[in-house]
């Protein structure tokens, strides 16, 4: 959960999220709460940009051989990480390697809800490869469609978009 200084709307949580998966691999970084509140002010204000990260993000994206979700190296499959049946985007933006365990467990499920509650997994542990696309996704969808400031309690709730503000 952000801190009380980021409101709670689904732009923020993303921009929050993102900024702490950004400074994930700087070392020493990955849990300086300042460090993390310095990028989440500046992608908030415009400074710096999400797609400052996705080339880097891309191409680890599109390893043939090494699964997105577990990192076991395998022959992998392609994977969809906003399934096509919930709003996500065709295209290479929306794809990983995966592996066949993965994959089926997976399925065309919210990648969100089969992390938490399928895998018992906490959201912090998702790997920056599927996070990063999926916030960028998210963040893409309700720019498009003016939720960035719907009221937003958890991050899992994102992808389908909060609640209205009153």
């Amino acid at each position: 959960m952000p801190p009380r200084a980021v409101p709670r709307t689904v732009g923020d949580f993303i921009l929050y999220y993102y900024a702490k998966l950004v400074i994930a691999p700087s070392a020493g970084e990955a849990g300086n709460y300042r460090f993390i509140m310095d990028r989440y002010k500046r992608l908030k204000r415009g400074d710096i940009h999400m797609s400052d990260y996705d080339r880097e993000i891309q191409k680890l994206a599109q390893q043939p051989g090494v699964c997105a979700f577990c990192g076991k190296q395998c022959k992998t499959v392609i994977t969809e990480v906003v399934p096509r049946r919930l709003g996500g985007p065709v295209g290479i933006h929306n794809l990983v390697h995966a592996c066949p365990e993965c994959a089926a467990s997976k399925k065309d499920k919210d990648l969100l809800e089969w992390w938490c509650n399928d895998l018992g997994r906490d959201k912090d542990e998702l790997p920056r490869i599927p996070a990063g696309l999926f916030l960028k996704l998210a963040y893409e969808r309700h720019t498009v469609g003016f939720g960035l400031k719907r009221r937003c309690e958890d991050i899992r709730d994102i992808w389908h978009g909060g609640r209205e503000s009153k």
